[in-house]
């Protein structure tokens, strides 16, 4: 096809059209910044989008069954009630679900049912219909087509928290500690166990907790926990002194090798020597150990044997290798003065640098750990240390010094004989999770959920409206099938007859998440609108470009004309001129995306250094920002950047299909 020889020679620079040249590559450069940093800009915008909903929904479920009014007006609920069988308390959604009989009234032991009570919903056979077993029933034959759908029921509570902070203070000559207390009213969430999604939730322990851990157990405070317990699911990495200045074994030096040290005299003799870790410009003295004992020399001093009792420092001494663990002790690997260090040293002279700890069990554990781990089927356990119960504070209270160990107790009201009275409930922190994004995020305390039932029993000021603080929690592996299970559910709780006790509602519906949804497709269609008409200005130079090329090939284009070339053929080649310039203008700008997301924290580190702080916020964003081309970005820059293109070089290609080839010969 000749069109395209010939777009390939107007396009290809030539030093006679220098002017010609300069407004092409000032056009392709032009349209590649502005693909460049729309992809990007999309891109990253999606990745944070999908990252929050991620957040969002991880802990939070992305589908929720909720039960209406007519629930909580209906005989099946109120009639527990007025049942010896139920010890006349309300049932949870849990305990209906693990209930045996759905009607639990006995005419002939209960009392007779007050008139306002409503009837019985009943089926054909004349048994009480189940909403809780039937929705339970529904959620489990969705399984077939949604093999990673789990669910399970969540209470919300709430209560008092306080915490009792005993910290080491290492400052103190003499070893003591301080005792400070923590007081936060709370909301209060049933352990999600089936969650899938808990144990990327769940904040792994650190060697920090766990140095505060072998503190407590050493107090009188952790009663029940040895030492043997507390490390047998810890794996010990590495190992530093508690001070600068270090008292050692005389066992970790090696045999007849010199060490540089520093003496201190009390009257003639040697009180105690220091071995710095640098062996370069130290002391003139040293000592050797030979055996089981340790001898000194140096230019003003003989060689002599020290006695026993001599205490031996080593200072600057960083970190040490752990080879393996005995009982409270751990055998060691180190350097002093560059010579090989090696022996066992008790942790009670230790900090713990790093570690490892197990959090999954293929079988359950004999002795269970103190933090929150993962049995058989991925299930995650909750445990109980002395009478204790394990709980997961939101990961802020970390950073805010709390740390696992802490015990304390929960506190509500509750009536008695002798009026209200404040419970307590003790509790130790067994853990921390991420509760997603701050402004919206769950910053409930997740407890055991026997906690929640029995505060919500107790009518405490704490508890909340029955239909917002009792639902069913589903989680699925991809939070797009959500509005497909929601329709399917919908559909299987109607054929049950119970779709009116059950408001189904995906995470779009949700009411702290509903603004934030909205205001991310105002956001989608609001960017994109930006990315098409900055586009669409970066184009207008490609109308320029043309339009000089029309006025600089009258004389060709009135030979084509001449030799027979239709106008549509004439139009076709200056439009997809354009549209060539767009598209290599698009893979362009999509290469230099690529690259730039790629490397997007040097990006974020320049833009904090250009603004002296921290350019995105960790809490909202993440400490990273998206690095991936997402699929809408790239088919938003293939797509428009050509199209808008094609689109600004119809402008000169009409003209130039107008152009009178006998007029425009006889002009040249």
């Amino acid at each position: 096809m000749f069109e395209l020889s010939f777009i390939k020679k107007i396009l290809t620079p030539k030093r006679r059209q220098l002017s010609t040249s300069l407004i092409a590559l000032l056009s392709v450069t032009v349209i590649t910044l502005v693909v460049w940093l729309v992809t990007v800009f999309l891109s990253v915008t999606e990745g944070i989008e999908r990252g929050w909903l991620k957040k969002l929904t991880a802990l939070n479920a992305p589908l929720r069954l909720q039960p209406t009014e007519e629930y909580y007006a209906s005989y099946y609920y109120n009639v527990d009630q007025y049942s010896l069988a139920s010890q006349y308390l309300s049932k949870t959604l849990g305990q209906k679900a693990q209930s045996l009989i759905s009607d639990p009234y006995d005419p002939e032991i209960d009392q007779e049912l007050p008139k306002g009570i409503a009837l019985p919903d009943l089926e054909d056979g004349g048994r009480l219909k189940d909403p809780v077993k039937g929705a339970i029933a529904a959620l489990e034959s969705l399984r077939k087509d949604f093999p990673s759908l789990a669910f399970q029921d969540v209470q919300l509570s709430g209560a008092l928290l306080r915490l009792d902070l005993i910290r080491q203070d290492r400052n103190s000559a003499v070893p003591s500690d301080h005792r400070s207390q923590l007081t936060h009213v709370s909301y209060l969430a049933s352990f999600p166990e089936k969650n899938p999604n808990l144990s990327e939730l769940i904040v792994p322990p650190t060697a920090d907790d766990l140095n505060h851990l072998l503190y407590l157990s050493s107090s009188p405070f952790q009663e029940g926990q040895t030492w043997d317990a507390l490390l047998e699911h810890v794996q010990i990495q590495t190992v530093k002194p508690r001070s600068d200045l270090w008292r050692i074994s005389l066992h970790l030096l090696p045999e007849k090798t010199p060490f540089r040290v520093g003496a201190y005299l009390h009257k003639g003799e040697v009180s105690h020597l220091v071995v710095p870790s640098a062996k370069a410009g130290g002391p003139s003295t040293f000592i050797e150990r030979r055996g089981d004992h340790l001898f000194f020399w140096g230019e003003d001093f003989p060689e002599q044997p020290l006695e026993d009792g001599v205490p031996l420092f080593a200072q600057g001494v960083q970190e040490l290798n752990v080879t393996h663990q005995i009982a409270e002790a751990v055998a060691v690997e180190g350097k002093i003065q560059n010579h090989g260090i090696s022996g066992e040293i008790p942790l009670s002279e230790l900090l713990i640098v790093d570690a490892s700890f197990k959090t999954h069990f293929d079988q359950s554990p004999s002795s269970a750990p103190i933090w929150p781990y993962f049995g058989k089927d991925a299930q995650a356990v909750l445990p109980s240390v002395s009478s204790c119960t394990g709980i997961l504070l939101p990961k802020h209270f970390q950073k805010n010094g709390v740390k696992i160990g802490d015990r304390g107790h929960l506190a509500y009201s509750a009536p008695t004989l002798s009026g209200i009275q404040e419970q307590h409930l003790p509790v130790y922190v067994a853990g921390f999770y991420d509760p997603g994004i701050m402004a919206v995020g769950n910053k409930c305390i997740l407890v055991p959920p026997q906690i929640t039932e029995a505060i919500n029993a107790s009518e405490s000021g704490f508890t909340l409206e029955p239909s917002e603080a009792n639902n069913v929690f589903v989680w699925l592996r991809s939070i797009n099938d959500a509005p497909k299970v929601k329709t399917a559910l919908l559909d299987a709780l109607q054929k049950k007859g119970i779709d009116k006790y059950w408001q189904v509602k995906t995470f779009r519906e949700y009411d702290f998440a509903k603004d934030l949804m909205l205001q991310f497709q105002s956001d989608k269609y609001l960017y994109t609108l930006i990315g098409i008409i900055i586009l669409l200005v970066g184009c207008t130079n490609i109308i320029s470009l043309l339009v000089l090329l029309v006025s600089d090939k009258k004389k060709e284009i009135g030979i084509l004309r001449a030799m027979g070339a239709k106008k549509r053929s004439i139009a076709a080649i200056f439009a997809f001129s354009g549209a060539t310039l767009g598209v290599l203008s698009c893979l362009l700008g999509v290469l230099f995306a690529y690259l730039t997301l790629r490397n997007i924290d040097v990006v974020v580190q320049f833009l904090s250094l250009v603004q002296g702080h921290e350019a995105f916020n960790a809490q909202f964003f993440g400490t990273s920002l998206p690095r991936e081309l997402t699929g809408r970005a790239l088919l938003f820059a293939a797509i428009a950047t050509p199209v808008l293109a094609l689109l600004a070089g119809l402008v000169p290609a009409i003209k130039a299909a107008r152009l009178n080839p006998s007029t425009t010969l006889r002009g040249e």
